[in-house]
Protein backbone atom coordinates (compact mmCIF):
# COMPACT_ATOMS: atom_id res chain seq x y z
CA UNK A 1 0.00 0.00 0.00
CA UNK A 2 1.25 3.57 -0.77
CA UNK A 3 1.82 5.76 2.03
CA UNK A 4 0.63 9.13 1.88
CA UNK A 5 2.90 10.13 4.36
CA UNK A 6 6.12 9.79 1.77
CA UNK A 7 3.87 11.09 -1.11
CA UNK A 8 3.76 14.19 0.85
CA UNK A 9 6.93 14.51 1.40
CA UNK A 10 8.45 14.35 -2.05
CA UNK A 11 6.49 17.17 -2.81
CA UNK A 12 9.45 19.61 -1.91
CA UNK A 13 11.16 20.94 -4.37
CA UNK A 14 9.33 19.77 -7.74
CA UNK A 15 9.39 22.54 -10.00
CA UNK A 16 5.89 23.40 -11.41
CA UNK A 17 6.32 24.14 -15.35
CA UNK A 18 3.27 25.52 -17.76
CA UNK A 19 2.55 22.86 -19.87
CA UNK A 20 2.82 25.07 -22.93
CA UNK A 21 6.51 24.44 -21.95
CA UNK A 22 6.13 20.83 -21.52
CA UNK A 23 7.99 18.94 -24.56
CA UNK A 24 5.02 18.19 -25.89
CA UNK A 25 3.46 21.30 -27.08
CA UNK A 26 0.56 19.61 -28.45
CA UNK A 27 -0.58 20.27 -25.00
CA UNK A 28 -0.72 23.70 -24.64
CA UNK A 29 -3.67 25.12 -23.69
CA UNK A 30 -5.65 26.48 -26.74
CA UNK A 31 -8.40 28.82 -24.94
CA UNK A 32 -7.93 31.47 -21.91
CA UNK A 33 -10.71 29.90 -20.44
CA UNK A 34 -8.86 26.74 -19.55
CA UNK A 35 -5.50 26.67 -17.75
CA UNK A 36 -3.24 24.15 -17.89
CA UNK A 37 -0.08 23.76 -15.72
CA UNK A 38 2.05 20.30 -15.51
CA UNK A 39 4.79 18.99 -12.96
CA UNK A 40 7.25 17.24 -15.16
CA UNK A 41 8.50 15.51 -12.04
CA UNK A 42 5.62 14.18 -10.84
CA UNK A 43 3.68 13.82 -14.21
CA UNK A 44 0.83 15.83 -12.81
CA UNK A 45 -1.26 17.95 -15.10
CA UNK A 46 -3.82 21.02 -13.13
CA UNK A 47 -6.50 21.96 -15.12
CA UNK A 48 -7.84 24.91 -13.87
CA UNK A 49 -11.60 26.40 -14.49
CA UNK A 50 -11.00 30.10 -15.87
CA UNK A 51 -14.07 31.05 -17.57
CA UNK A 52 -15.14 34.20 -15.74
CA UNK A 53 -17.21 34.84 -13.63
CA UNK A 54 -18.26 32.06 -12.19
CA UNK A 55 -17.07 29.10 -14.76
CA UNK A 56 -20.55 28.78 -16.34
CA UNK A 57 -20.68 25.98 -18.91
CA UNK A 58 -21.79 27.71 -22.77
CA UNK A 59 -20.85 25.56 -25.69
CA UNK A 60 -17.82 27.14 -26.52
CA UNK A 61 -16.33 26.35 -22.42
CA UNK A 62 -17.38 23.01 -22.98
CA UNK A 63 -15.63 21.98 -26.32
CA UNK A 64 -12.19 23.64 -24.84
CA UNK A 65 -12.52 21.92 -21.49
CA UNK A 66 -13.03 18.53 -23.95
CA UNK A 67 -10.85 19.26 -26.04
CA UNK A 68 -8.05 19.99 -23.05
CA UNK A 69 -8.86 16.63 -21.24
CA UNK A 70 -8.52 14.46 -24.76
CA UNK A 71 -4.92 16.34 -25.02
CA UNK A 72 -4.28 15.52 -21.36
CA UNK A 73 -5.62 11.83 -22.20
CA UNK A 74 -3.53 10.88 -25.57
CA UNK A 75 -0.53 12.15 -23.63
CA UNK A 76 1.49 9.50 -21.65
CA UNK A 77 3.65 11.22 -20.22
CA UNK A 78 0.44 12.65 -17.82
CA UNK A 79 0.02 10.38 -15.17
CA UNK A 80 -2.97 12.07 -13.56
CA UNK A 81 -5.43 15.05 -13.99
CA UNK A 82 -6.11 17.83 -10.98
CA UNK A 83 -9.14 20.30 -11.53
CA UNK A 84 -10.03 23.27 -10.08
CA UNK A 85 -11.62 26.62 -10.63
CA UNK A 86 -9.74 29.73 -10.88
CA UNK A 87 -12.30 31.67 -8.36
CA UNK A 88 -10.86 30.26 -5.64
CA UNK A 89 -13.61 30.51 -2.34
CA UNK A 90 -16.31 31.50 -4.76
CA UNK A 91 -17.19 29.49 -7.28
CA UNK A 92 -16.09 25.83 -8.68
CA UNK A 93 -18.83 26.19 -11.36
CA UNK A 94 -21.56 27.53 -11.48
CA UNK A 95 -23.33 25.14 -14.45
CA UNK A 96 -24.71 25.02 -17.43
CA UNK A 97 -24.78 28.64 -19.19
CA UNK A 98 -28.68 29.67 -19.34
CA UNK A 99 -28.63 31.73 -22.20
CA UNK A 100 -27.13 28.74 -24.02
CA UNK A 101 -30.99 27.40 -23.64
CA UNK A 102 -33.05 30.70 -23.71
CA UNK A 103 -34.69 31.67 -26.87
CA UNK A 104 -32.38 29.99 -28.63
CA UNK A 105 -32.96 27.90 -32.53
CA UNK A 106 -33.52 23.99 -32.09
CA UNK A 107 -30.07 23.36 -34.18
CA UNK A 108 -28.21 25.25 -31.33
CA UNK A 109 -30.18 22.99 -28.31
CA UNK A 110 -28.92 20.10 -30.26
CA UNK A 111 -25.57 21.70 -30.85
CA UNK A 112 -25.04 22.20 -27.15
CA UNK A 113 -26.26 19.41 -25.66
CA UNK A 114 -24.28 17.55 -28.07
CA UNK A 115 -21.13 18.95 -26.60
CA UNK A 116 -22.49 18.17 -23.23
CA UNK A 117 -21.99 14.48 -24.31
CA UNK A 118 -19.09 14.88 -25.44
CA UNK A 119 -17.85 16.32 -22.01
CA UNK A 120 -19.13 13.83 -20.34
CA UNK A 121 -17.20 11.14 -22.18
CA UNK A 122 -13.92 12.19 -22.27
CA UNK A 123 -13.91 13.45 -18.32
CA UNK A 124 -16.32 10.35 -16.98
CA UNK A 125 -14.72 7.84 -19.53
CA UNK A 126 -10.96 9.17 -18.90
CA UNK A 127 -8.66 6.41 -17.67
CA UNK A 128 -6.30 8.49 -15.71
CA UNK A 129 -6.81 9.41 -12.56
CA UNK A 130 -9.02 13.35 -12.08
CA UNK A 131 -9.43 14.29 -8.29
CA UNK A 132 -11.38 17.37 -7.75
CA UNK A 133 -10.11 20.25 -5.66
CA UNK A 134 -13.71 21.63 -5.43
CA UNK A 135 -12.30 25.50 -4.16
CA UNK A 136 -15.90 26.66 -4.48
CA UNK A 137 -19.29 26.26 -4.78
CA UNK A 138 -20.54 23.56 -7.05
CA UNK A 139 -24.46 23.46 -8.20
CA UNK A 140 -25.98 22.13 -11.41
CA UNK A 141 -23.48 20.55 -13.80
CA UNK A 142 -20.57 21.47 -11.37
CA UNK A 143 -21.91 19.14 -9.09
CA UNK A 144 -22.34 16.85 -12.27
CA UNK A 145 -18.30 17.27 -13.50
CA UNK A 146 -17.08 16.95 -9.58
CA UNK A 147 -19.13 13.35 -9.73
CA UNK A 148 -16.79 12.20 -13.20
CA UNK A 149 -13.80 12.56 -10.97
CA UNK A 150 -12.59 9.95 -9.52
CA UNK A 151 -12.11 11.54 -5.71
CA UNK A 152 -13.70 15.02 -4.44
CA UNK A 153 -11.90 17.45 -2.49
CA UNK A 154 -14.03 20.18 -1.16
CA UNK A 155 -13.68 23.52 1.10
CA UNK A 156 -15.76 23.57 4.05
CA UNK A 157 -18.67 25.74 4.02
CA UNK A 158 -19.91 25.93 0.36
CA UNK A 159 -22.90 24.07 -0.97
CA UNK A 160 -22.89 21.04 -3.83
CA UNK A 161 -25.88 19.50 -5.36
CA UNK A 162 -28.41 18.90 -8.71
CA UNK A 163 -30.52 21.91 -8.20
CA UNK A 164 -32.07 21.80 -11.65
CA UNK A 165 -35.52 21.42 -10.73
CA UNK A 166 -35.30 24.94 -8.29
CA UNK A 167 -34.60 26.42 -12.17
CA UNK A 168 -37.56 24.51 -13.64
CA UNK A 169 -35.53 22.11 -16.16
CA UNK A 170 -34.34 18.81 -15.13
CA UNK A 171 -31.21 16.97 -14.45
CA UNK A 172 -30.11 14.30 -17.24
CA UNK A 173 -30.37 10.58 -16.59
CA UNK A 174 -26.92 10.86 -17.13
CA UNK A 175 -26.37 13.36 -14.29
CA UNK A 176 -28.63 11.29 -11.93
CA UNK A 177 -26.62 8.35 -12.68
CA UNK A 178 -23.18 9.95 -11.46
CA UNK A 179 -25.40 11.20 -7.74
CA UNK A 180 -26.52 7.62 -7.95
CA UNK A 181 -23.02 5.83 -7.67
CA UNK A 182 -22.06 8.26 -4.98
CA UNK A 183 -25.37 8.51 -2.26
CA UNK A 184 -27.66 5.84 -3.72
CA UNK A 185 -31.04 5.55 -5.43
CA UNK A 186 -33.48 6.80 -2.80
CA UNK A 187 -31.29 9.52 -1.67
CA UNK A 188 -30.25 10.37 -5.15
CA UNK A 189 -34.47 11.00 -5.97
CA UNK A 190 -35.00 12.93 -2.84
CA UNK A 191 -31.97 15.65 -3.54
CA UNK A 192 -32.96 15.49 -7.68
CA UNK A 193 -36.83 16.09 -6.58
CA UNK A 194 -36.45 19.14 -4.26
CA UNK A 195 -33.58 20.60 -6.16
CA UNK A 196 -31.34 20.08 -2.64
CA UNK A 197 -27.81 22.11 -2.27
CA UNK A 198 -25.88 20.04 0.61
CA UNK A 199 -23.32 21.77 2.34
CA UNK A 200 -20.17 20.64 2.10
CA UNK A 201 -19.93 18.76 5.56
CA UNK A 202 -23.57 17.21 4.98
CA UNK A 203 -22.43 16.30 1.54
CA UNK A 204 -19.75 14.75 2.72
CA UNK A 205 -21.43 12.31 5.16
CA UNK A 206 -24.03 11.22 2.64
CA UNK A 207 -20.99 10.65 0.06
CA UNK A 208 -21.30 13.29 -2.30
CA UNK A 209 -17.95 14.19 -2.23
CA UNK A 210 -14.69 12.48 -0.58
CA UNK A 211 -12.97 14.80 1.96
CA UNK A 212 -13.88 18.69 3.25
CA UNK A 213 -10.74 20.32 4.52
CA UNK A 214 -10.04 24.50 4.83
CA UNK A 215 -9.95 26.38 1.56
CA UNK A 216 -6.64 27.02 1.66
CA UNK A 217 -5.52 23.28 1.97
CA UNK A 218 -7.87 21.97 -1.04
CA UNK A 219 -5.60 22.24 -3.31
CA UNK A 220 -2.54 20.81 -1.53
CA UNK A 221 -5.22 17.48 -0.04
CA UNK A 222 -6.50 16.66 -3.44
CA UNK A 223 -2.48 16.98 -4.69
CA UNK A 224 -1.50 14.36 -2.33
CA UNK A 225 -4.72 12.13 -3.16
CA UNK A 226 -4.07 12.66 -7.07
CA UNK A 227 -0.54 11.44 -6.03
CA UNK A 228 -1.23 8.19 -4.34
CA UNK A 229 -3.67 7.39 -7.47
CA UNK A 230 -1.59 8.18 -9.94
CA UNK A 231 1.38 5.46 -8.65
CA UNK A 232 -1.22 2.86 -8.73
CA UNK A 233 0.04 0.75 -12.17
CA UNK A 234 -1.32 1.50 -15.73
CA UNK A 235 -3.07 0.19 -17.16
CA UNK A 236 -4.88 -1.57 -14.70
CA UNK A 237 -5.95 1.83 -13.02
CA UNK A 238 -7.38 2.57 -16.19
CA UNK A 239 -9.20 -0.97 -17.01
CA UNK A 240 -10.91 -0.74 -13.67
CA UNK A 241 -12.33 2.67 -14.14
CA UNK A 242 -13.84 1.04 -17.66
CA UNK A 243 -15.36 -1.99 -15.44
CA UNK A 244 -17.02 0.64 -13.40
CA UNK A 245 -18.38 2.80 -15.43
CA UNK A 246 -18.47 1.00 -18.95
CA UNK A 247 -22.27 0.59 -18.31
CA UNK A 248 -22.68 4.25 -17.72
CA UNK A 249 -21.05 5.03 -20.86
CA UNK A 250 -22.23 2.41 -22.98
CA UNK A 251 -26.10 3.72 -21.89
CA UNK A 252 -25.57 7.12 -22.76
CA UNK A 253 -23.82 6.22 -26.47
CA UNK A 254 -26.55 4.18 -27.14
CA UNK A 255 -28.88 6.81 -27.16
CA UNK A 256 -27.33 10.31 -28.38
CA UNK A 257 -29.69 11.52 -30.90
CA UNK A 258 -33.17 10.05 -28.28
CA UNK A 259 -31.15 12.29 -25.63
CA UNK A 260 -30.91 15.26 -27.80
CA UNK A 261 -34.24 15.04 -28.70
CA UNK A 262 -35.21 14.65 -25.29
CA UNK A 263 -33.18 18.09 -23.95
CA UNK A 264 -34.54 19.96 -27.15
CA UNK A 265 -38.60 19.39 -26.58
CA UNK A 266 -38.18 20.04 -22.86
CA UNK A 267 -36.22 23.31 -23.30
CA UNK A 268 -38.41 24.69 -25.71
CA UNK A 269 -41.83 24.25 -23.61
CA UNK A 270 -43.00 27.68 -23.28
CA UNK A 271 -43.31 26.49 -19.09
CA UNK A 272 -39.77 25.94 -19.26
CA UNK A 273 -38.34 29.11 -21.13
CA UNK A 274 -40.38 31.40 -19.07
CA UNK A 275 -38.83 29.54 -15.96
CA UNK A 276 -35.27 30.56 -17.23
CA UNK A 277 -36.53 33.87 -18.42
CA UNK A 278 -37.62 35.02 -15.06
CA UNK A 279 -34.60 33.26 -13.42
CA UNK A 280 -32.41 35.47 -15.85
CA UNK A 281 -34.58 38.64 -14.92
CA UNK A 282 -33.59 37.87 -11.04
CA UNK A 283 -30.06 37.64 -11.49
CA UNK A 284 -29.60 40.65 -13.88
CA UNK A 285 -31.36 42.66 -10.96
CA UNK A 286 -28.94 41.45 -8.54
CA UNK A 287 -26.30 43.03 -10.50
Amino acid sequence: MISLRSISRAFGGNSIKSISSFQNRKLSSTSEAVKVDFDNTTGLATLTLANAPVNSFSRQFLASVTSEMKLLEENKDVRGVLMTSQFDGRVFSAGFDILEMFNKPTEDLQAFWAAVHDWYFQVFGSKKPIVAAINGHSPAGGCALSLMCDYRVMAEDRVIGLNETQLGIVAPFFFADLMERAIGVRRTELALLAGTLFKSQEAQKIGLIDEVVPLDKVQERALVLLTALSKIPQPAYGITKQLMRGASLKKLDACREADIATFVNLIELPIVQKAMGAYLKMLKSKK
